[in-house]
């Protein structure tokens, strides 16, 4: 703050001022501590400033050492603890730095020629320098415990926040988690059933007595939908390795697309290691896409699947002829095959090459696989 500024105080700073000069003035009355008058001016001018002690501490702490040059016979009863409630003032509150202390050093070294050209003892002149030292010095000390707190404070508030942005966060995560988990379900048995409905509607056209399996296909699809959903519920809980999916379940789910009309080879080599059930839980799933896919965006077309669990890694390949020139647009189903993937360490890759649709996943065994 500018010593020009106006200067304005507190009401407690005010009584306690008020209480002090009138105090010291009924003193210097009655016994005086300074030749020609100057008791008065002493007591006012040293005293008063405790007004604006916690306002505008540097200047207060200034104005009040400058009368401590006046020579005194005495001393005010309340000098002393008027000096340490003015420098710890000062040093607690005072801004900047280099202003502290330049008034602190200005202030001990009026106070020790004071206290020298005063009735006491040269040697009485340390107790006057450590009279304003000392307060400032357990000033900056709480000053600088002070801020301690509040970075504590704000880092505290910062730790709440922070674990709040995580916990909607893993919210997200968890909403995404089910999207894709129901879009691998509903959207895989859904292509079926609309390949079937298509087949029972060009029979019942055609030869209503061929309906009857496709009707039937339709109605054995949806019970496995209603199934396939409740799995992914029971399965939205983290996976326990004794119940995740059987790798057979790869063949029967080819098995079933090609019942209902997804035409494709599927090919498994090696078999994967023990208490890798997440591993194997991520290559049905996107096996399951690869069919979905293949059954949505290429119609009547093959789609060849080769899984092969390595050592180390499984590799998935599926491919299906298109006539797209360009790779698909990424939508749920591409997205949540690269996800699962990257999940588990693995890469993701989707080209259109001479005709055909590739797909490629590798998942390594690392530490994140398990």
């Amino acid at each position: 703050m500018a010593i020009s500024d106006r200067l304005h105080t507190t009401p407690v700073d005010a009584v306690l001022a008020v209480v002090f000069v009138v105090t010291g003035l009924v003193q210097v009355a009655l016994v005086p501590i300074a030749d020609h008058g100057a008791g008065p001016v002493y007591v006012v001018g040293s005293m008063l400033p405790l007004a604006w002690r916690r306002t505008y501490p540097v200047m207060s702490a200034f104005v009040s050492s400058l009368f401590w040059l006046i020579p005194l016979t005495g001393f005010p009863l309340l000098g002393f603890v008027a000096v340490v409630l003015q420098f710890y003032a000062l040093g607690s509150r005072g801004r900047p730095d280099r202003l502290v202390l330049a008034v602190t050093a200005w202030a001990a070294i009026t106070s020790a020629v004071g206290t020298l050209l005063g009735p006491e003892l040269p040697v009485a002149a340390i107790g006057a320098v450590l009279v304003v030292v000392a307060p400032v010095v357990a000033g900056r000390l709480m000053l600088y415990q002070r801020r301690r707190t509040e970075e504590i404070s704000a880092l505290t508030r910062e730790l709440r926040n922070e674990r709040l942005r995580a916990e909607e966060a893993a919210v997200l995560s968890e909403r995404a988690r089910i999207a894709r988990e129901l879009h691998d379900v509903v959207g895989h048995e859904v292509t079926l059933i609309a390949i079937q409905a298509e087949a029972a509607a060009a029979a019942l056209q055609r030869s209503p007595d061929k309906a009857v399996a496709p009707v039937e296909a339709i109605r054995s699809t949806a019970h496995e939908t209603m199934v396939q959903i409740r799995q992914v519920l029971d399965m939205l809980a983290p996976l326990h390795e004794e119940e995740g999916p059987d790798d057979r379940d790869l063949a029967n789910l080819a098995d079933h697309a090609r019942s209902v009309g997804i035409a494709n080879t599927l090919t498994v080599t090696g078999a994967p290691p023990p208490e890798r059930s997440r591993t194997v839980f991520a290559v049905n799933r996107i096996v399951r896409e690869c069919l979905t896919n293949a059954g949505r965006h290429a119609p009547g077309e093959r789609v060849d699947i080769v899984v092969d669990w390595l050592p180390d890694r499984v590799q998935l390949c599926s491919t299906n002829r298109t006539t797209r020139s360009a790779p698909l647009r990424p939508g749920r189903g591409l997205s949540g095959i690269r996800h699962r993937a990257e999940l588990l360490g693995g890469t993701f890759e989707s080209r259109v090459d001479r005709g055909r649709f590739d797909v490629r996943v590798a998942i390594p065994f690392g530490a994140g696989a398990s």
